[in-house]
């Protein structure tokens, strides 16, 4: 009688099991060092609209925002820990829901640890071996007892009963540059993973990521031939490029920009398995549009008048030019003893007249002592940066933080330096420069030769007065512009 209770007993369970698992949860299974933890500010755009069918579970216990580990919460970034910044998985999540039916949910499952190795996620990795690693990178790991392998299982152990994993993302290389067992130790985990969890390689396949490339001044750019080896130790195994991604100049880890782009590009690969081949993509390239912006009243403009070069190393400023040269590793700009209170704006844009070829950044500090770790983006060769102030972030040590912006000590130019950098204009707005919009008519043949792009920055028609564009917000001639009936 014992036997036949238990026996019914295992089949109610096993029964209430299969009503808990939903097969339109979708989960991925994701690993990775720095670039999939994420390395670059979330902005305000990150953050906006992020679909309630895009799901996170918490693989450590965050306290802002508040999650809990093994728990599901809203894709809104921070996906990793709550301390990382944006990462490829943000843009996955959202394509994959964008390209699927609605009734699909898509979860994701991050164990990334900024530095590691490929060795540091096996499942047979020695903690003991932590012993001689930086403090930084023990206290990450220490984030997952110092196992990340079996925290990753242990969460997905618990998804596996509430949705179907559907595939692993990998982003990790850079740590191991030029590694040829890379390929051998990367299937060795992938192998781990479809065991303890009882998969099958055909219903789950692997895709990684490439790292920064040498063509866009990455370090370990050479890592990518043998990432694209994969396939042929791991024949489920698919590599997403990252070609034409920009790097954020520390020669290892994409811009914004290029995370929602990667991102993107993980989707539109794992989105080929549901026979999906020309998906919905938000971000592709680059949008070949740059506005012009100028200050308008009410507009907090830093008058070149109060310019010094000399912040830091000794530099000149022609004021007749509006040109600056740095010292060494000089900085120059404005700097105030009582901070100023830029919270008020939503917008800091810095603009030069050339484009730049001297490494220049722009900084925005909001502590005084000129050593402590400011905001800093660079122009990348480029003439123009718009900030968004809700959005800067400051890259410490112990992870991402807000700058303060209602206490800034300090703006300015950063260069290697004895180049000249020809200054244009800096200033804080309400007044979002991307969003000036030029209205023409679908016949209009203003700049009718000009090629038509969508706001994606795809090529939609060689000209407006050869298309029959249907109403929309298109980019031609270098501006944005609205085509209407």
């Amino acid at each position: 009688m014992r036997k036949i209770m238990a026996v019914l007993a295992a089949m109610c369970l096993s029964s209430l099991m299969a009503v808990a698992q939903d097969s339109n949860f979708h989960i991925y299974l994701c690993i990775g060092q720095s670039n999939m933890e994420g390395n670059a500010a979330i902005e305000p755009i990150d953050r906006k609209d992020v679909p309630s069918r895009f799901k996170v579970m918490a693989t450590v216990d965050f306290a802002s925002p508040p999650r809990v580990k093994g728990e599901w919460s809203t894709a809104v970034p921070p996906l990793v820990r709550q301390s990382t910044g944006l990462t490829p998985l943000d843009y996955f999540g959202r394509t994959m829901v964008a390209n699927l039916s609605d009734d699909i949910k898509i979860g994701v499952i991050p164990v990334a640890i900024g530095g590691c190795a490929i060795r540091h996620l096996d499942k047979d990795f020695d903690a003991s071996t932590l012993a001689g690693e930086a403090d930084w990178f023990q206290a990450y790991m220490r984030e997952y007892d110092n196992a990340p392998y079996q925290r990753l299982i242990e969460c997905a152990k618990k998804a596996s009963t509430q949705g179907v994993i559907k595939g692993i993302l990998l982003h990790q290389g850079e740590s191991d540059n030029g590694n040829k067992e890379w390929p051998v130790m990367v299937k060795k985990i992938y192998e781990d993973i479809l065991s303890d969890l009882n998969l099958e390689a055909s219903d789950v396949p692997l895709l990684a990521g490439e790292v920064v490339t040498s063509a866009q001044g990455g370090y370990c750019g050479g890592m990518n031939a043998i990432i694209n080896t994969l396939p042929q130790v791991i024949p489920s195994a698919r590599v997403v490029s990252a070609a034409n991604l920009a790097q954020k100049g520390d020669g290892l880890h994409f811009t914004p920009h290029a995370y929602r782009v990667l991102g993107c590009r993980y989707a539109t690969v794992m989105l080929e398995s549901y026979g999906i081949s020309d998906p919905k993509v938000d971000y592709s390239e680059e949008i070949p549009f740059v506005p012009t912006p100028n200050p308008t009243e009410g507009d907090f403009v830093f008058d070149f008048k109060y310019f010094n070069p000399s912040i830091w190393e000794t530099g000149t400023y022609d004021s007749v030019e509006s040109v600056f040269t740095a010292g060494r590793y000089g900085f120059g700009g404005w700097e105030y003893d009582t901070p100023i209170d830029l919270s008020g704006y939503k917008y800091l844009v810095a603009e030069l007249s050339q484009e730049e070829s001297n490494g220049v950044e722009f900084r925005v500090f909001d502590q005084a002592s000129y050593w402590e770790t400011p905001y800093s983006a660079k122009f990348n060769g480029g003439k123009l940066i718009v900030a968004e102030l809700d959005g800067m972030m400051k890259n410490l040590s112990t992870g991402i933080v807000p700058l303060n912006t209602g206490t800034v000590y300090r703006v300015g130019f950063w260069a290697y330096g004895f180049k000249p950098i020809h200054i244009k204009q800096v200033f804080a707005t309400n007044i979002d420069p991307f969003a000036a919009v030029i209205g023409v008519s679908a016949d209009s043949t203003d700049g009718a030769e000009s090629v038509v792009y969508d706001i994606l920055g795809r090529k939609v028609a060689d000209s407006i007065s050869a298309s029959s564009l249907v109403p929309g917000i298109y980019v031609s001639a270098g501006k944005k512009i609205r085509v209407s009936r």
